[in-house]
């Protein structure tokens, strides 16, 4: 999953220390990580209180209340615009991962770039009330030449940014302008310790451009004087790298990221689960038996993501959420709408949040989704 939990379980605490504190700092914030805080380990708190106003505080404040009141009367009732905005910067990708829609070639979207004015028209409508911005959802957002634009424009209007890339094209100036832009943080992906293990997964993928991108943004921050983008490093645990997880640990430590993430792979079939999930019961996500796999915690009860979070896909179409990859349950289209309210409120939208209310496991989708319990280790 790519997308947002800023206000899911599982955490980590949001001024946890580095890798490069002292070791009795680095004992403090393993304690720390297993604390449920409320918010996603991806979260860097001191950042996100930046972008905090009275009017997006008080917009968020309606829309958690409208969902709390829906789930309790089971009507669709909303006050208030999404707090978490998810964007597609692009859904082309330069790798060839097996569980991905992009990678294995079964996304059934078209191929395409999100255009300037369209994503400033979304966020200028936005801006005021919204207060996180996700920038990515399938494909590298690197690969979408105005991406640190994106990034500039919402910044601009003081909201949070963060993204997700796989940093194969962090050159030095390339990282210097990422610095620049004011991105908040990002999670750099890297889900093996030695070439083998990362190309297994991230096909055609070179461990080599990946630790050298990090590195150059690492550096360019330290040029630059500057403490954001806080770098993310993410290690995705499955059958063929668990074994890998301290050589992880120890190569983020050289790296001086200010994070490291342990997360749980998604898988879609019973064929994926066997072949992809590890083989140690606290690294994943589902419950596995010889004969089928299910979702811990997961597919039942209102869940908060229609109305907390939107997903802008690169070609203006919006869905509910970041497990609709392929948009299977649009809600509307920000080229043909006169702006986002047009679609928030649409009949389309509420049908999707009724039937959400009424019968969750009708929803396919929804049945492979843990709201967020279990994500990360």
């Amino acid at each position: 999953m790519n997308s947002s939990q800023l206000f899911l379980p599982v955490v980590n605490h949001p001024a946890a220390p580095s890798f490069t504190a002292t070791a009795q700092n680095k004992k403090t914030r393993r304690l720390l990580e297993k604390v449920d805080w409320g918010i996603g380990q991806e979260v860097c708190i001191p950042q996100l209180l930046k972008s905090l106003t009275l009017r997006r505080v008080w917009n968020a404040a309606q829309i958690l209340a409208s969902f709390l009141l829906s789930a309790i009367t089971k009507k669709n009732i909303v006050w208030g615009v999404p707090p978490i905005l998810t964007i597609e910067p692009t859904n082309i990708c330069n790798l060839r991962c097996p569980l991905c829609v992009t990678g294995n070639g079964s996304l059934e979207r078209a191929n395409g770039r999100m255009d300037f004015a369209t994503y400033k028209r979304l966020i200028d409508e936005l801006a005021d009330r919204a207060i996180y911005v996700v920038l990515f959802h399938q494909g590298e957002p690197y690969l979408n030449r105005e991406f640190n634009e994106f990034v500039a424009h919402a910044k601009q209007r003081g909201l949070y940014v963060t993204t997700s890339s796989n940093a194969h094209y962090f050159d030095p100036q390339t990282a210097e302008a990422t610095v620049k832009s004011g991105l908040d943080t990002i999670i750099i992906s890297v889900d093996g310790a030695t070439q083998e293990s990362y190309s297994h997964y991230r096909v055609g993928g070179s461990l080599e451009k990946v630790l050298a991108g990090a590195r150059n943004l690492a550096a360019a921050k330290k040029n630059l004087q500057s403490k954001t983008p806080y770098i993310y490093l993410q290690f995705i645990v499955m059958k063929h790298n668990e074994h890998e997880l301290a050589a992880m640990e120890k190569l983020a430590e050289t790296l001086g990221v200010d994070r490291f993430l342990r997360k749980t792979v998604q898988v879609e079939t019973f064929e994926e689960a066997q072949e992809w999930l590890p083989a140690a019961e606290s690294f994943r996500r589902y419950h596995l038996t010889h004969e089928t796999f299910d979702v811990k915690s997961g597919g039942q009860g209102a869940c908060p993501r229609p109305w907390l979070t939107t997903l802008v896909n690169w070609d203006g179409s919006v869905v509910p959420c970041c497990f609709d990859k392929n948009g299977r349950h649009l809600t509307g289209d920000m080229r043909a709408a006169k702006n986002f309210a047009a679609v928030w409120e649409s009949k389309k939208y509420a049908d999707f949040r009724q039937t959400l209310l009424a019968d969750r496991p009708a929803i396919e989708m929804c049945r492979n989704c843990n709201q967020g319990i279990g994500l990360f280790i």
